[in-house]
Parts: structure tokens; C-alpha cells; sequence
């Protein structure tokens, strides 16, 4: 029998920090004010349909004198806890979803008296997933249910729940269990399993099971199927493939101080110790969340997550050092480099980059990051103000920050290389940094009409055909004019990130900004049979741009 089934409490003292609706539900009982409907609200694994058992047990059973204490070895109460009981009927809404399961199984069965018990107790688990048409139905038996029927409803996802449900249930929300009762309720555990577990290791457990309590029996089950007796943290490196908080919160504090060499340390330590670098990246996010929180309201009851004293104390002295900015700059940077740690051919890169990136002398635009051409790695950014249509004759003009922009990406080049060639060598030169954009040279860009295209094949070799068939048309300012023969040519080279590619690279080679506009322009030869070789013509032509032929 798992763990979680061996250990779950039969009695409401055993039930993990909950005492906000215990000891609500225990008045209750005691001084015979019972309702007839509840509704248990609350993260998965707290305690939601075990107190909803002990109620049961609560309402049926012989109590003892002014408490809500019951006889726990009666046969009664093993049925209960058996899930054995026929006046106890535990439902999985789940799995009867609809309105005639619930006239069935519900509706049907609450006209007859309980067969041993005082009451029969309908439990109604993950109670949201009920159709529309079945809470229509259970309403009125909810509102007004017999006197020997009790319902007591559960669920994961209160807001999913109708408020004429909720209006008719007395609701109770419960808590995930914070760091120190969780520890508490593992370590009475393992006295009576007599077993002996590092605090790293259960600390680990906790931390991972996020207040749950039967994800964190499961992950003890896992790690006392070693059969050791005394568990350190080098037996169950491969069950728990975690950073555990100490290790997080070092490698957060050498992001904070900017220490680059120990934080490439930190990443490397990790990753020796079996550590998913996505699990990484995700745990130091969470404690950059908490510590961005706190810094904030200079509270930890918002957080979510529950820590020991000294990792609160740890990440309350880190507030110091680091601004709000800074944090909201830095998850964003960790944000954008997890999403590639999966395509990664190493998979310790992208957080070392954090590291490199976040710990130099500048730190980088994190909109930019992640965003880089393959045709020129530049941030995924115009290089100017939207160019003006073709048929105006006004030049066009680009601020200095776009052109500044450029100049920071490109290499810095000698003067010797900034020289204008005649040559179809590819040259590529940086923008002008002037504020004002210089008309371009008709003669240069056909000078470097091949060489454009040869560029792009490296990043598209499918747009190469479509260039090819393209014309230069005219050159206004810094607009270059071509035209196509077909719509869809067209639409493919205006596409907002097509486009921007072709822009960059042609501004490179020539040394300027410049705009692209294509329009379409339909041969008038031949009629109807010239337009059908052409396409013929097209379809070879791209056939063989693949490396085929037309059957």
C-alpha cells in the first residue's frame, strides 16, 4: 500500500495544518450544528477529501462527551475509511460528468433512508468537472436535501464551480502546508517507518512537493524504496534531479553580486550534481520571483512558496543589493534563455550566457535577446521609421538611436574597408550614423544585386527563386522599387519578417538603410497561352531550384 493510503489521518488531530477548518468543523460537531451542505476548496493533496471521510465519521459515529472525538476501530469507521460504506457514497465527478449520472447515482439515491448509518453522506470529488446541465439538476437536492443527506463537495478549481452552487454550500478553502509543518508531519513519518533522513534531502522533498502533502509522501516513498536506513543527500541524486534551495539561492546571489566566475561555477556544480538545467532555470526563477516580491512588500505570506527561516533570511539580505528594475530585467533575461535550453546542443549554455550576459560591463536589451537574424544578428527591430510609398518623391529619414543601434552590432571596421568598392565582392559595411538618410546609388545596388541574393540563400534558399525573378524597378530616396509577376511572390517578399530580413541585409552590403517595396506586374505577352508558360516555366523552375523535375 503507497505511503500516502498508510498514513492518511482518520481523526480531524491528524490532519496537517488546517486548524483554520478543523477546528470551525469540530465546533460544529460538537454543539450539533452541522450543516447539509460543504464545499472543500484548495490545492491538490491537502487534506480535502480526507476531512470530508472524518466528517462523515464525525456525523455518524458515537461521539465522546463535548468532543468531536469518535471510536476510530469500530467497524463502521474502517468501512468509511475503506470507502466500503454504502451510506458513505464517494463520487468522482470526473468520470460522471453528465446529468444522468448525477440523477442516478445522486438525485435518485438521497430519497432512501441510510441503511446503518444516522446519515448518508454523498462526497463529490473534483466536483467542477460536472456538466451545466448536471449542477442544474443537483440543485434543488442541494438547497433542499433531505434530513438524513449530507453532501460534502471538493475541488481543485473553486472559480469553475456556479455561484448558485457555491451559494448553497458553506465553503472552506484550504492551504498548501507551509515549509516547517510540512517537515514536522515527514519527520513524525519516518520515526514510525524508523528510518533516518538528512534535512538537505527532506528539505529537497518539501521544497519539490510545493505544499502538497501527498506529492511529498510520494517523493518519500521514492527515497525509502532505496531500503537505507540513513538516506543522505548521494542517494537519491538520480530520484530527486533538483537544485535544492541552498544551491539556488548561492547561484541568485552571485547574479545579484554580478560575480561571473562563481556563477559559471554554480551552473557547472549544478549540472555535475545531475541537475536538469531547466529544472535549474525554473527554480531560480521562482526564488528571483520571491525575492522580487519581498523586496516589494518586505512579506513572504504572498509568495506562495514556503522556505526555512535562514533561506528567508538569505533572500531578504539580497533585497539590499539589487533594484526593482534590475530584478524585473534579470527574470525576463533567465525567462527568454530557458525557452532555449531545450534546443540547446549543450544544455548549461543558455544559463551561462545568463551569467556572461547579466555579470559584464553592459548588461543587454532582454527585449533583444533571442531575437537574432540568421541573416545578421541584429535585435528583431526596423532599421528605421516606416518607409514612405514608392510614388512619393520625399526622402524618407531614420532617427540617430536606429542608426547608433546599427553600428553597435556590426563589427567595427577599418577605414581602409568602408571605402566604396566597384567590385562585385561582397563588402559588407555598416550604416551611416548620420541622422539623415542618403538617397542610394542606382549603380550600386545592381552592383550588388548577386551578392544580396547570394546572402539570403544562406538563410532561405527557398526565397532565392523569387528573387530571381524579380526586377529592379526604380530607386526613390532609399527605397528600392521591384516588381514581381505574381500576387503571392509579392506577399511573400512583403511579409513583415521577410522583409525586414531583405532590408538588413541589402543595407549592409550597401552601407545605408533602406526600404524594399514590391509590386506586382503582369507580363502582357503572349496573351493567355504566355501566362500559362510562364507558370509552366515557374513550376520547372522551382522544381528545379529543389533538386527535381516536372512529370
Amino acid at each position: 500500500m503507497a505511503l500516502y493510503h498508510t498514513y492518511r489521518p482518520t481523526t480531524f488531530d491528524d490532519v496537517a495544518y488546517q486548524a483554520h477548518i478543523i477546528d470551525t468543523i469540530k465546533s460544529q460537531v460538537i454543539h450539533e450544528k452541522v450543516g447539509h451542505a460543504y464545499l472543500f476548496a484548495g490545492p491538490r493533496g491537502v487534506g480535502k477529501t480526507t476531512t470530508a471521510r472524518i466528517l462523515a465519521k464525525a456525523v455518524n459515529l458515537p461521539l465522546k462527551d463535548g468532543t468531536a472525538e469518535f471510536d476510530n476501530s469500530s467497524a463502521a469507521a474502517k468501512e468509511i475509511d475503506g470507502s466500503r460504506s454504502i451510506d458513505v457514497i464517494e463520487i468522482d465527478a470526473a468520470s460522471n460528468t453528465g446529468v444522468d449520472n448525477v440523477r442516478e447515482h445522486i438525485i435518485e439515491n438521497a430519497r432512501f433512508q441510510p441503511t446503518s448509518l444516522k446519515k448518508k453522506v454523498f462526497i463529490i470529488d473534483e466536483v467542477h468537472m460536472l456538466s451545466n446541465s448536471a449542477f442544474n439538476a443537483l440543485l434543488k437536492t442541494l438547497e433542499e436535501p433531505p434530513a438524513h443527506v449530507m453532501f460534502i463537495l471538493a475541488t481543485t478549481e473553486l472559480h469553475k464551480i456556479p455561484e448558485t452552487i457555491i451559494s448553497r454550500c458553506q465553503v472552506f478553502r484550504f492551504k498548501r502546508v507551509p515549509f516547517e509543518p510540512m517537515k514536522a508531519h515527514l519527520e513524525s513519518i519516518l520515526k514510525q517507518e524508523k528510518v533516518k533522513v538528512d534535512d538537505d534531502v527532506l528539505a529537497r522533498v518539501i521544497n519539490k512537493s510545493d505544499g502538497c502533502v501527498r506529492d511529498a509522501m510520494s517523493l518519500l516513498e521514492q527515497i525509502l524504496a532505496t531500503g537505507e536506513t540513513h538516506i543522505t543527500k548521494d542517494n537519491v541524486t538520480m530520484l530527486l534531479p533538483t537544485s535544492d534551495v541552498s544551491t539556488t539561492l548561492a547561484f541568485l546571489a552571485t547574479l545579484v553580486e554580478k560575480n561571473m566566475q562563481q556563477g559559471l561555477a554554480a551552473i557547472q556544480g549544478a549540472s555535475a550534481d545531475g541537475v536538469r538545467m531547466e529544472q535549474f532555470a525554473h527554480d531560480t526563477l521562482e526564488l528571483l520571483r520571491i525575492l522580487m516580491i519581498v523586496k516589494a512588500t518586505n512579506d513572504f505570506s504572498g509568495t506562495g512558496i514556503d522556505l526555512s527561516d535562514s533561506a528567508k533570511h538569505e533572500l531578504t539580505s539580497l533585497t539590499a543589493h539589487i533594484s526593482h528594475g534590475e530584478l524585473v530585467t534579470l527574470a525576463d533575461l533567465i525567462m527568454t534563455r530557458k525557452q532555449q535550453i531545450p534546443t540547446s546542443p549543450i544544455p548549461e549554455m543558455p544559463m551561462e550566457m545568463v551569467v556572461v550576459e547579466w555579470c559584464g560591463d553592459k548588461v543587454p536589451e532582454v527585449s533583444n535577446v533571442g531575437k537574432v537574424s540568421k541573416v545578421a544578428e541584429v535585435p528583431a527591430k526596423p532599421l528605421q521609421a516606416e518607409p514612405k510609398p514608392v510614388q512619393k518623391t520625399e526622402h524618407t529619414t531614420s532617427p540617430e538611436t536606429e542608426m547608433a543601434e546599427m553600428d553597435s552590432i556590426q563589427t567595427e571596421e577599418t577605414t581602409e574597408d568602408r571605402k566604396p568598392t566597384t567590385t562585385e565582392e561582397t563588402v559588407v559595411r555598416p550604416p551611416s550614423s548620420v541622422g539623415e538618410v542618403q538617397p542610394i546609388d542606382e549603380k550600386a545596388v545592381k552592383t550588388h544585386w548577386n551578392a544580396w541574393i547570394k546572402m539570403i540563400e544562406a538563410d532561405s534558399p527557398t526565397m532565392v527563386f523569387i528573387l530571381k525573378m524579380a526586377t529592379l524597378k526604380e530607386i526613390v530616396g532609399n527605397t528600392i522599387a521591384m516588381s514581381v509577376e505574381y500576387t503571392f511572390h509579392r506577399d511573400k517578399l512583403m511579409n513583415p519578417e521577410t522583409k525586414r530580413k531583405l532590408e538588413i541585409a541589402f543595407g549592409q552590403l550597401l552601407g545605408s538603410a533602406i526600404a524594399i517595396d514590391v509590386e506586382v506586374e503582369k507580363s502582357t505577352q503572349g496573351g493567355s497561352d504566355s501566362e500559362q508558360n510562364a507558370a509552366n516555366n515557374e513550376l520547372t523552375d522551382l522544381t528545379a531550384a529543389f533538386g527535381g523535375q516536372v512529370v
